[in-house]
């Protein structure tokens, strides 16, 4: 009789751990999957159909995210008008596409990197004003998201050194060029990481716009935040299923630890109402960069929204920033 309760224990604590492990399992899948699942070609606003016949649609009363949308439906069009498609490979021989427009007699260039699952058309406003203000422009679609190669979004795990990359495209067109860096949200923490890097001398600044800290940071932030569960404990459990099936280390891509070594002059700026990316983010950053630094806090922007609440301060700032090294 106790040799049938000691089985019928086990047998129990056997499915019960079991049960625990499939739980743990596909919560793991599931965390990946959404976090960093690739973007469909099909689904992404650069590709062939989204292009011919775009039927995109608007679902937020959010004056801030209306404008956004109007913007880049306006501002798209002319990016593809004025660019040609360009090509390099991928320290890892991914196949990486960028939008570039060059002008006459000029050698000063920014390179634009978009956001976690956007796209060159969600930055054609920003390409457009950087354009008009008199730079060469180079907007890459970032790797897994639909239009360039990868298997998943890689939460700018190994975008900079596709940043490098692109630096280095330039150089060899161009060894005359004078280049900046601008990104936005996800955008924003691979510009601050590129700049951690050995970059060449000719790249003079940097901006970024509501760029995270670390990977690690920031999904401990939503998942505490909009799932309501404890996110340092579940990131330890999802970083072993991350670091085996992706070979990212959370913890290690950190935008605050690139800008601790960066000598690249960087303008910080983020919305101070920003619950995505949160606000606090920004003292961290600019307190840890080591370079040449400014910030600008934009009131009332939401994520990714300043350039929105206040486009005449976003923008006399970003180019009386610009214009020192440019000049």
């Amino acid at each position: 009789m106790k040799n049938k309760k000691i089985v019928k224990i086990s047998v129990i604590t056997g499915i019960i751990i079991l049960i625990l492990f499939s739980i743990i399992q596909a919560s793991c899948t599931y965390f990946v999957y959404t976090g960093f699942g690739p973007v469909k070609p099909e689904n992404n606003p650069d590709s062939p159909a989204c292009i011919i016949d775009p039927k995109s649609t608007h679902h937020s009363d959010n004056p801030l995210s209306i404008r956004n949308h109007e913007e880049k439906e306006r501002c798209f069009p002319w990016l593809l008008s004025v660019c040609e498609t360009v090509s390099i490979k991928s320290f890892d021989v991914l196949n990486l596409n960028a939008r570039l427009a060059l002008q006459p007699d000029n050698h000063n260039y920014v390179i634009l990197m978009h956001g976690y699952r956007d796209s060159t058309k969600n930055v054609s406003m920003y390409a457009k004003k950087f354009y008009e203000k008199g730079f060469n422009i180079l907007v890459p679609g970032q790797r897994g998201h639909g239009w360039s190669q990868g298997k998943f979004v890689d939460m700018s795990a190994f975008t900079p050194y596709d940043v490098k990359s692109w630096v280095e495209f330039i150089n060899e067109k161009d060894p005359l060029a004078k280049i900046a860096l601008w990104g936005i949200s996800m955008g924003g923490s691979t510009v601050m990481q590129a700049t951690g890097l050995d970059l060449p001398s000719n790249v003079v600044c940097c901006v970024e716009d509501c760029g995270f800290t670390s990977i690690w940071d920031e999904f401990v932030y939503q998942i505490d935040t909009f799932y309501h569960l404890p996110g340092e404990l579940l990131m330890n459990i999802f970083q072993l299923y991350i670091s085996r099936h992706l070979k990212i280390d959370c913890k290690k891509v950190s935008a605050q630890n690139a800008v601790s070594k960066s000598k690249i002059p960087t303008l910080f700026i983020h919305g101070d109402i920003d619950d995505y990316v949160p606000f606090y983010m920004l003292d961290i950053l600019y307190d840890a960069a080591a370079c040449p630094k400014e910030k600008l806090v934009i009131k009332g922007a939401t994520h990714a929204r300043s350039v929105f609440a206040e486009p005449d301060l976003y923008w006399d700032t970003v180019f009386a920033f610009t214009d020192r090294y440019f000049n």
